[in-house]
């Protein structure tokens, strides 16, 4: 029964880091009532209304938003790691371990949602360099795919390397 509620926390969890990213990015990017989510908003005015008041571009809007979701998930990745290794390693013989597993995922979640914004924040902004860029680094992360699982499956089949 605990793991159908550890599942759903999971899930409530997920729906809660992407409604926060998403009001997050609507709280703090300046450049936000511009581009209101990807689509710029014009005003009646070709200038600006005051001398302060600056004029964005959609790599600003992007960049801003990036930025605003990398304050919030670089956190969560350091929150969800050691709350997982504090249960695991510090309370061994604890029964609460189960919740560390929502939180984890979690965390995974919000990372690796970062990581496809950046991605995707490379490839617009920055084409041909960009796509080199995540070219590269899924070569690098699939290689080590490769080895781990190797190596997994020789630890398993007790073969020497």
């Amino acid at each position: 029964m605990a793991v159908l509620f550890v599942i759903i926390l999971t899930i409530v969890l997920i729906i809660l880091g992407e409604r926060f990213i998403f009001d997050l990015n609507q709280w703090f990017n300046p450049a936000y009532s511009q581009y209101s989510g990807g689509y710029p908003v014009y005003s009646d005015s070709y200038y600006p209304t005051t001398p302060s008041s600056a004029n964005y571009d959609q790599g600003d809007y992007e960049m801003y938003r990036l930025l605003i979701h990398t304050a919030f998930a670089i956190p969560i990745l350091l929150a969800g790691f050691l709350l997982y290794f504090w249960l695991y390693y510090r309370k061994i013989e604890s029964p609460n371990k189960i919740i560390a597993w929502p939180y984890f995922i979690f965390s995974i979640w919000m990372t690796l949602h970062l990581v496809v914004e950046a991605f995707y924040f490379l490839i617009e902004q920055y084409e041909k360099l960009g796509i080199y860029i995540v070219l590269i680094v899924l070569v690098g992360l699939l290689t080590w795919l490769v080895l781990f699982i190797q190596k997994r499956w020789h630890q398993k089949h007790q073969l020497q390397a």
